[in-house]
C-alpha cells in the first residue's frame, strides 16, 4: 500500500508534464495555422477563442495585419515570388508577403512583378495549397471535400490543391472569391 503511494504522485508529475507539453504544441500549432491562412474561418476561430481568455494573437509578425498579408497573394504574386523576395531582402517568408502586403497596401510597387518567379523552387505542397486557396475555396469547402472523399482536410487541401495546379475541376465549387493569381 505504501509503494502505491510513492508510486502516485509521480505518475500523476508524468501526466501533468504531458498535459503541458500537449497544449503547448497545441498551442503551437495553432499559431502555425493562423500564419498560413490568417484570414481563415478557422483562424478567426481561433483568434476569438484565444481572445475570449485575454490573448491578443493574430498569428502574424509584429507590426502587420491579416490584409496587409493577404494583400501579396491579392496582388497576383507567386510562391517564387516570396521566395525570391525573401532571398533578396533577407527575411523569413512570412514576414517577407507581410512586408510585401503592407508596401502593396500603401501603393507602392515591389522591386518583381507578379509571376516573375512563378514557382521557382517551391514545395510543391505550398503550390497546392496555395492553388487551393487562390481558386477561392475556404476551409468550409475543404471540409465539404473531405467528407467526400474520407480523408482529412489538410490531406483534403493538398489534394484539392494539386488537382486544380493539375487542370481539374473539383466536385464542390469555391465558395469564396478567387484572386487573380488564380
Amino acid at each position: 500500500m505504501n509503494a502505491t503511494r510513492a508510486r502516485t504522485p509521480a505518475r500523476h508529475r508524468r501526466v501533468i508534464a504531458v498535459g503541458a507539453v500537449a497544449a503547448g504544441l497545441s498551442v503551437a500549432c495553432a499559431g502555425g495555422a493562423m500564419a498560413v491562412a490568417p484570414g481563415s474561418a478557422v483562424s478567426r476561430t481561433l483568434s476569438g477563442a484565444l481572445q475570449s481568455v485575454g490573448i491578443e494573437w493574430q498569428g502574424m509578425p509584429e507590426g502587420y495585419t491579416p490584409e496587409q498579408y493577404t494583400a501579396f497573394w491579392d496582388a497576383g504574386y507567386t510562391w517564387g515570388d516570396a521566395q525570391h523576395l525573401s532571398e533578396l531582402w533577407q527575411l523569413d517568408i512570412i514576414e517577407t508577403k507581410s512586408q510585401a502586403g503592407r508596401l502593396l497596401a500603401d501603393g507602392q510597387t515591389l522591386p518583381i512583378t507578379p509571376g516573375t518567379y512563378p514557382e521557382a523552387g517551391a514545395d510543391p505542397r505550398s503550390v497546392a495549397l496555395d492553388a487551393f486557396w487562390s481558386a477561392g475555396y475556404t476551409y468550409e469547402d475543404a471540409e465539404q471535400l473531405a467528407a467526400l472523399w474520407g480523408v482529412d482536410v489538410s490531406e483534403t487541401k493538398a489534394r484539392a490543391g494539386q488537382a486544380l495546379v493539375d487542370g481539374q475541376t473539383l466536385p464542390v465549387e469555391p465558395s469564396g472569391t478567387a484572386t487573380t493569381g488564380s
